[in-house]
């Protein structure tokens, strides 16, 4: 039961649990439920390391894997069975030895079978089991399956003393700990897995290498990892692709026994008619599908919105058309000719074979990682992190002691069938003896035991034989076989007792299974770049055209006439903007707040554009007021309708985000009015308010805000006037722009000299307009 501790009721407030022991004292012990729940998450914890997500080091499988193994042995089903349905085998596994849901060990079955996954699969699946572009395998009831010859390195010594045995989950059968591998199959097929607070991540590798790495470990137990390392080159993967990763960072990976390496696909380009090309992946990096690839591209070339936006994204538009403007088509030929096949068609055969290839790489899984963490259950049935050199040392010494155990285990077999012969060796030669006694006596045995000084079961073979043996040449037989029983005999004593022959033993044992089992290399191993795209638009002039109404395009080149520009009905001019096609353009809102576009993801030609609030997150209730184009080192002065203003820099108004940034504060009923690059002969600043007063200043005087804010007062208003027209002077003589009394749009010009009258500080009132025309606008002469 659970109680408050008395005790610590005031320090703690702890409960304690209170548990009747069945032990020859009834003691009652007491501890904290807070002990009781460590111990039970770590009984927890250590159940799943060892009874579900790490495989064994000596066997290379996890128990599911082991006791399907097992079922499969014990039903007959090898290499050479006819094979029967999965589900009877799930069926044998759960029954016997796995009281969990039969999906989990299908699921595991599948795994067994699956060449793309297992670089040398243990079970020979019929049926479909799956593929590497992530399709399932078809219900049990539908598949077949039973052992490979390979997995006889696994289960042919297995009833030979090698390993122990434990009981199953009800006691009625047995199973093993752990399959006597001939072979390390953790290294040879690899492992993944995700326990509490472990994950473990062995890749496959090579048998070839692995067991020359093993005899050399036989042969000198004082060899070094750099020894070892360079005849492991590194991962070998079932579906082959390309190891990247240099040998510096492969052997620093094996030794600390945890990282990742870079892989990459394997292509060639096929030449087309016309000069025309196309580039054919036929290896995938490890775990990679067609399918995912082809994916990938059609994220690039079809993105879908991000949760909670209207738009796409800056960046997608941007790859959109890079994309879109180097790849024509991609289509998957992989088949019974070819298990991987990709096929891209360049838009044109005049872009570079490489870098179309390193695009490619860049923005899809063609180069990718692969995780590498050397975890396992040790041979002490401890979870630990290993090096490859560790793992290889201590699975050597597992199968030294196995091998030597099954020579015990022989060993034991041959001195028990010497000692049956013997026996019968002794009746033959007395034969008649042997049968008169049998027919004379109530209870021979003992006679026989007596007489001839038998044991027990000598005494319990003789009676036990049939007639038929009692024939002459039977005499010869036995003799035959008792001199080859004493030379077995005799030849597992000498490798029981001379530890040179054992490991001679299991070297000549590796060498005759790597022959058999044994294959090329499939992953290729070449050092090579990460490839980074980086994207490098085309520095080239353009004209940025923007409308009254916030739509903006780009034509190519400068020197456009304004005029020539066609608009939406209703909608007007409202700038250009001579820039680079590397620059940007810039809107304010009625807000202050600054929003950022690129112009590479603006239309070109001759279209009406876009308009800019699709291609930004605008804030609610408020609109574009102004807008601008420019480099981003180019200098600006900001000003609003009540007469304030600061100056900047282009790039203090540049922000990477949708939704802009806050840069002019604003005082109440106050908005944007201008954004007015600076030029460098440019000296003066004009401002003209709706009242007709005109003020001009230097503007030195204005200072410079970076990060945006409020600003300074540029010219002093009356109540309700309002700054209509700000311009930036040079030498040049100014424009006036202004309806007559005929309400007629008309210019008027004044000279440097008549503006001398209107120069002042800044701040003040300036001096009224004395013109027949009620100006708007100023203008300067470019």
């Amino acid at each position: 039961m659970i109680k408050k501790n008395k005790n610590n009721l005031e320090d703690q407030h702890t409960l304690s649990l209170d548990i009747n022991m069945t032990d020859d004292n009834s003691k009652r012990d007491s501890f904290s439920v807070a002990d009781f729940a460590e111990r039970a998450y770590l009984d927890y914890a250590i159940s799943v390391v060892k009874g579900r997500a790490l495989p064994d080091l000596c066997d290379g499988l996890k128990p599911v894997q082991r006791r399907i193994l097992f079922a499969m042995d014990k039903m007959f089903l090898r290499s050479s069975s006819k094979p029967v349905k999965s589900a009877r085998v799930v069926g044998d596994v759960l029954g016997k030895f796995h009281p969990h849901g039969d999906q989990s060990a299908y699921e595991a079955l599948v795994r067994l079978a699956q060449g793309f996954t297992l670089r040398y699969p243990l079970i020979d699946g019929h049926g479909n089991f799956g593929s590497r572009d992530g399709d399932g395998a078809a219900a049990m009831r539908y598949t077949e399956a039973r052992l490979t010859p390979f997995s006889e390195l696994l289960l042919s010594e297995v009833d030979e003393g090698t390993v122990n045995f434990n009981s199953n989950y009800d006691g009625s059968f047995l199973e093993p700990e752990r399959l006597p591998a001939r072979l390390p199959i953790c290294l040879l097929n690899g492992a993944s897995g995700i326990a509490v607070g472990m994950a473990t991540e062995i890749p496959p590798h090579n048998l070839h290498e692995i067991s020359k790495a093993i005899l050399i470990i036989l042969k000198d137990p004082n060899v070094t990892d750099d020894q070892l390392i360079k005849i492991i080159k590194g991962p070998d993967f079932p579906g082959g692709g390309q190891i990247i990763s240099s040998p510096e960072h492969i052997k620093e990976l094996y030794t600390s026994g945890k990282g990742s390496i870079r892989t990459q696909a394997r292509w060639k380009f096929e030449d087309l008619a016309r000069g025309q090309w196309q580039m054919v992946v036929v290896e995938l990096p490890h775990g990679v599908s067609s399918k995912k690839v082809l994916e990938e591209i059609d994220e690039l070339t079809n993105p879908k919105l991000k949760s909670g936006k209207k738009t796409f994204s800056l960046d997608q538009n941007q790859m959109k058309q890079l994309t879109l403007g180097k790849l024509d088509s991609v289509r998957d030929e992989s088949g019974r000719d070819a298990d991987v096949r990709l096929v891209f068609e360049p838009k044109n055969s005049k872009i570079d074979r490489d870098k179309f290839s390193d695009f490619l790489l860049a923005q899809t899984s063609l180069q990718s990682s692969v995780s590498i963490n050397l975890v396992a259950v040790s041979e002490d049935g401890k979870p630990r992190q290993f090096s490859l050199c560790e793992l290889l040392f201590q699975w050597t010494e597992f199968r030294i002691l196995a091998t030597q155990r099954r020579s015990e285990f022989r060993l034991q077999k041959v001195d028990e069938r010497i000692h049956i012969l013997e026996g019968r060796f002794k009746a033959l030669d007395s034969i008649d003896i042997v049968i008169s006694l049998i027919r004379e006596s109530d209870d021979p045995k003992p006679v026989l035991k007596k007489t001839f000084g038998l044991s027990e079961n000598q005494a319990n073979d003789i009676l036990e034989i049939k007639l038929r043996q009692l024939a002459k040449l039977e005499f010869a037989n036995i003799n035959s076989e008792l001199k080859e029983k004493n030379k077995t005999a005799k030849y597992l004593n000498k490798i029981l007792n001379n530890t040179k022959f054992l490991k001679e033993l299991v070297s000549t044992e590796i060498v005759s299974d790597s022959e058999k089992f044994g294959d090329a290399r499939r992953t290729l191993i070449k050092e090579s770049k990460k490839i980074q795209f980086v994207n490098q638009t085309v520095d080239e002039p353009v004209t940025v055209i923007i409308s009254e109404n916030g739509w903006v395009r780009v034509r190519q080149g400068h020197g456009h006439e304004p005029a020539s520009f066609v608009f939406k009905t209703g909608d007007t001019l409202y700038s250009t903007f001579e820039c680079r096609s590397t620059d940007y353009v810039v809107a304010i809102s009625t807000s202050g707040r600054s929003y950022t576009v690129p112009l590479l993801v603006l239309p070109r030609g001759r279209t009406d554009g876009v308009p800019l609030t699709s291609l930004v997150d605008l804030e609610p209730g408020t609109n574009l007021i102004v807008f601008s184009a420019n480099n981003i080192a180019a200098p600006l002065l900001i000003t609003t309708k009540k007469g304030l203003g600061f100056k900047t820099n282009f790039e203090g108004l540049i922000s990477r985000n949708r939704s802009g940034k806050q840069f002019i504060n604003l005082d109440k009923e106050d908005s944007p009015l201008s954004i007015l690059c600076i030029k460098e002969n440019s000296k003066f600043l004009a401002v003209l308010s709706h009242n007709q007063r005109l003020l001009v200043f230097s503007h030195s005087e204005i200072k410079k805000l970076l990060n945006g804010g409020r600003g300074v007062t540029l010219i002093s208003l009356d109540v309700n006037d309002e700054v209509c027209s700000v311009k930036v002077l040079g030498t040049k003589e100014l424009i006036l722009i202004g309806l007559n009394k005929k309400l007629v749009q008309k210019e008027a010009k004044i000279g440097i000299n008549d503006l001398l009258c209107f120069f002042s500080k800044r701040g003040r009132k300036g001096k009224l307009l004395q013109n027949k025309l009620q100006v708007k606008q100023l203008k300067v002469l470019e």
